[in-house]
This record gives structure tokens, sequence and C-alpha cells, in this order.
């Protein structure tokens, strides 16, 4: 099978690209840099596309033909404008493109951040499409350009993960490494709101079992790992394997008192709130049983930066 990946430069799309090659697909690995797509491993062709240039997405995906396309290629920060420009035009670009190409499968890496303007936890897939900034905003129209691509014909797969850690992670978890090493970043109140986060590995399962299952294109799915852990029990079991001091606990009441402030204080609410995601239709419907456990993928994680 020929298989495209979106974004190969980025964590997800590199480790993609090696799991999916080495099943003896033939995986065209695209990006904006090629010196980033060099050293690929065997039966990976690497190949330089931008989400913003829709004619040579469309050149591309008529003269490579691909059978199924991974978009997993997105902006993380920047401004609205920026936001929009990549994950929602850069998706419809590709979209138009593969229904054009005769593409069989387009399997689309969104995220939760499409629903956790929501509530009600631990969230399962038919709760609305809610945001709480930009980002999510942006994965929001990707996702309503993937329903609309499908009533066109075009089979789409929709996964949706949470913080993704893994060996080298470039983003999340370096970044709390970095704040528990200086001890900036404290546990707010008891710390009992729940984190749920997934190994590279159990997404790239996730990912590889769509390659095969006509169910993934029904719907949206969470993907993540079995066991959650509390705030507490998170940054504490990063701290201890990263060997640095525990970071300190603010009072309850000092919390809610940051909590309410006008520019800190929606992150600090963010990460007191409980994120919990249901894998029971991943499960059910596509087989899907995560391999790595939360701690033992965390520990290899945090010992791949020391």
């Amino acid at each position: 099978m020929k298989v495209l990946i979106t974004g190969a430069t980025g964590f997800i799309g590199k480790n993609l690209a090696s799991r999916i090659a080495g099943k003896g697909h033939r995986v065209i690995a695209c990006g904006r840099s090629l010196d980033k797509l060099k050293n690929l491993t065997e039966n990976v062709t690497p190949l330089y596309l931008s989400l913003e240039d829709k004619d040579n997405i469309s050149k591309t995906l008529r003269g490579e033909k691909p059978d199924v396309i991974y978009h997993a290629a997105a902006l993380i920060r920047g401004s609205r404008d920026d936001l929009m420009r990549v994950n929602r035009d850069g998706t419809r670009s590709i979209l138009e493109a593969a229904l054009g190409a005769g593409v069989k499968k387009v399997i689309l890496l969104s995220s939760v951040a499409a629903i956790t303007g929501n509530d009600s936890v631990p969230f399962k897939e038919d709760v609305p499409l809610s945001a709480n900034g930009p980002y999510g905003e942006s994965k929001i129209e990707s996702e309503k350009l993937a329903g609309a691509y499908r009533e066109k014909g075009l089979k789409i797969a929709i996964i949706r993960p949470p913080m993704v850690y893994g060996p080298l992670e470039p983003h999340g978890l370096s970044m709390l490494i970095r704040l528990l090493r200086k001890r900036i970043l404290p546990v707010f109140g008891k710390g009992e709101n729940r984190v749920h986060i997934v190994s590279i590995e159990n997404l790239l399962d996730a990912l590889e079992i769509c390659l095969s299952k006509e169910e993934a294109c029904e719907g949206a799915y969470f993907v993540a790992d079995k066991e959650v852990l509390t705030l507490r029990e998170l940054l504490f079991y990063i701290a201890e394997c990263a060997g640095c001091k525990n970071p300190f606990t603010l009072p309850e009441g000092f919390s809610n008192f940051l909590s309410n402030l006008p520019v800190f204080g929606p992150c600090i609410s963010s990460l007191r709130k409980d994120r919990v995601y249901s894998i029971d239709r991943l499960r059910e419907k596509l087989g899907y049983s995560p391999r790595v456990p939360v701690r033992k993928g965390l520990k290899e994680a945090v010992l791949s930066y020391c």
C-alpha cells in the first residue's frame, strides 16, 4: 500500500512514517524541510509539501496517487489567522485534492482540543464540538470539513489524541520537565483533577488500525492510555523520573485566587480541570488495546531527555 503522510517532520509524523514503513508499506513523507526528512528509514521517500500551496498539493497527489493519506500536519501555536490558514484551509486543500485524486482513505489527526470547551467528564465522542481557544477552533473547522467531504464520498477517519508523550517529544512533556526542574510549576490545591494523556506507541497503534478498519471512517475516536493519573501523580512521577525535587504545593484557597486572575488565571484554571477521555468506542469498534502503561511510557520518555 502507498501511504502519504503530511507533517512528517513533526514528532507524530516522523514516528508514524517509521511505523508504517516498518509494516512493509511504501511511505511518502511530506514536510516543509527536506533537511528534517533526511536519514529516514528504508521504504520512506521524502517530499517537500506546504499546506499553504493548494496547487502543489493537488499536483502532488495526482502524481503520487497514494492509497491512503495520514494528515498529521498542523500548526500548534500562532495567531488565530495563522492557525486557521494552516489547520483549516490546509485541511481543505488536502481533502479536495484527495477527492480529486481518488484517494481511498484519509486519516485526519485532530485533537481533543476540538471538544474541551465542554464540561462533561469523561468526555465521549458525541459531545458537541466546543473549544477553549484558537487552536481548538481551528481543529473544529478541520473536523467540519471532514464531515463535508465525507458527504462527497471521501472516506475519512478522525482521531483525537490528548497530549502525546514519548522519547524526545519536543512540546508538552519537554516543557513540563523544564518547568519542574526550575521549580516554577506547582501542584494547585490537592491536585486531584485527572489528566489523560497518550503514549506515542499507543497512538501509533490506533493510527495503524485505521488502515484496515473501515469502521474508522464513522464519527470520531478518542485515543488515550488505559490509566489516568491525577495532576499530582503526573507531576510527582515526572519529577521522580527526571531526578529533580518534587513540585511544591499551593494551598487550595490561594490556587482558587490565582485561577481568577485576568491574565494567568485561565491557564491555571485549565490545569485544574478533569481531562478524561473515554476510549470505549475505540476499543469496541476498532479493537484498540493500549499496550504501553502510562508510567512505563512516561519513564522511558523522561529518561530520553537526561
